[in-house]
């Protein structure tokens, strides 16, 4: 079992899921923002960020 947290942005009144930023150099995604307004987990000074887990089975 994997869990996976997805990012939502509630800027334009509905939430919205963000889109991880690539970081070109490393292969790992940098931290997910919102297109619309900027906000992230780490700078969301509006508090429109929220999170959702998601369980995934492996059979």
């Amino acid at each position: 079992m994997s869990v996976y947290r997805r990012w939502f942005c509630s800027c334009s009144g509905k939430p919205e899921e963000l889109i991880y930023d690539q970081v070109l150099e490393e292969e790992v995604p940098g931290e997910p923002v919102c297109e619309r307004c900027g906000a992230g987990p780490s700078s969301d000074p509006k508090r429109t960020i929220s999170f959702r887990d998601e369980e995934e089975f492996n059979e």
